[in-house]
């Protein structure tokens, strides 16, 4: 316990929490643990009366699942909100993925929720402290900290709550992101549903595109709200394929007209804006720049493994040249590979001007020498090198974590932040959404 206190120093101060006396917390924890759905809020703690103040200045979005989008949304709400003058605040209530700041009034590092990072780096104009942006966050053992009565929910809800209300009173409107899916949290009696509860708020709910299994998922985060008596105010579809936005918008507001519920949005899948960067491969794959860091949020189209030397050089029956916006993996055996490549981006500058654009993992027990590393600096390729004892030999694993990840946003890629934001906004009702 006295470890998380030191480490979230200015978000949580447990050893305040530790000396209120453990009997009566775990009263109360263990009321809120035998079903008691409403037994985290005190009185003064319970949400206020629908059309109150608070619905018409904040709402929350959540989403039905991770990697839907809410984060996304939220960030082009902001902007848009930030457009019209508003004072606005931006809060995580409740955050798992953290990251450290030094808090702008004490001086002192807090672990505050990575979103709240990117959204306070991007706008520094946003209402609001660190910690009152981001009151709960989890470093790891927290759950179980809970559940051994080392932390109590009813500590956490009156935390979050006070944050919300100073939010509240010093802006025109707060934007309120949840996290994960709506029972995220549940562990510890504080999801989605129960914040949104304990604060008041509608919720929005963001969903991935397609009709049938987006419905159903829906559904049952819908289930959740109703049980803690949170109004679902609107609904968005994210990642929806351009082809079938028409089909999609036909047929989720039919479904959606039988609960009452407006569709807010409809938002296409736009094929570059998931693209993962040199910077989200190095993090991904555990790798260190050799050079082109300056380069670090390159995003790549393609994305190619050289396994044999026929991959690259040796049939000359088709082209197996190196596409333009290509991330290429290898093994640092392959040099020669690796000096054609160099070879085709200089070839392609001196013969049309434009950058091939591309990127390079190298994976084995040697780096390349200083020369290689210099060509490949010179060329403009920045380029990833992993040990091989951190992977398979031939390189398959690299291509599987590759695949496999989602893009997440990072604060220094202003760039692609903004064409987010821009691409949200051109898609939803902003004007539902906060009425």
């Amino acid at each position: 316990a006295m470890w998380w206190c030191k480490r979230m120093k200015g978000v949580m101060n447990l050893s305040q929490v530790l000396r209120r006396g453990v009997a009566s917390s775990r009263a109360r924890s263990t009321a809120v643990r035998k079903g008691d759905a409403r037994g985290i809020l005190s009185d003064a703690a319970r949400p206020p009366p629908p059309g109150s103040h608070v619905k018409r200045k904040a709402v929350m979005v959540a989403a039905t699942g991770q990697h839907h989008g809410k984060t996304t949304v939220t960030l082009g709400m902001v902007q848009a909100l930030l457009a019209r003058n508003w004072n606005i605040a931006y809060q995580k209530p409740v955050g798992q993925q953290t990251v450290p700041v030094i808090d702008e009034q004490t001086g002192e590092e807090l672990e505050i929720d990575r979103d709240v990072d990117i959204f306070k780096d991007m706008w520094p104009q946003l209402v609001g402290s660190y910690s009152d942006s981001s009151p709960v966050a989890f470093p790891p053992g927290f759950t179980r900290m809970v559940l051994d009565d080392k932390v109590q929910t009813t500590d956490l809800v009156e935390k979050c709550k006070a944050s919300f209300e100073r939010l509240l009173a010093a802006s025109d409107y707060v934007v309120v992101e949840g996290t994960g899916h709506v029972g995220v949290g549940s562990i510890i009696d504080l999801n989605n549903a129960q914040v949104a509860a304990i604060l008041g708020l509608d919720v929005v709910l963001v969903v991935p595109g397609g009709i049938g299994v987006s419905f159903d998922v829906l559904a049952t985060n819908y289930a959740l709200l109703k049980l803690h008596g949170v109004a679902l105010k609107g609904v968005i579809l994210n990642k929806v394929e351009p082809s079938k936005m028409e089909q999609n918008r036909i047929y989720y507001k039919k479904a959606l007209d039988r609960w009452g519920v407006p569709l807010m949005g409809i938002i296409p899948s736009d094929i570059e804006l998931p693209l993962l960067s040199m910077k989200s491969f190095a993090q991904i794959l555990n790798g260190e720049f050799l050079c082109g860091q300056d380069k670090k949020l390159r995003f790549f189209h393609h994305t190619r493994l050289i396994v044999s030397p026929n991959d690259l050089m040796g049939d000359t029956t088709c082209d197996r040249s190196i596409q333009a916006h290509s991330l290429v993996i290898l093994h640092t055996s392959r040099i020669d590979d690796l000096r054609a490549i160099v070879q085709q981006h200089v070839v392609h500058m001196a013969a049309t001007g434009e950058d091939l654009a591309g990127g390079i993992v190298l994976f084995g027990p040697d780096v390349p020498g200083s020369a290689d590393i210099a060509a490949l600096d010179a060329a403009g390729i920045p380029t990833l090198y992993i040990q091989k004892q951190d992977q398979d030999g031939k390189g398959f694993d690299l291509i599987r974590k590759v695949m496999n990840h989602t893009h997440k946003h990072h604060k220094d890629d202003v760039g692609r932040i903004i064409r987010t934001c821009d691409h949200i906004n051109a898609h939803i009702d902003l004007d539902a959404v906060i009425a």
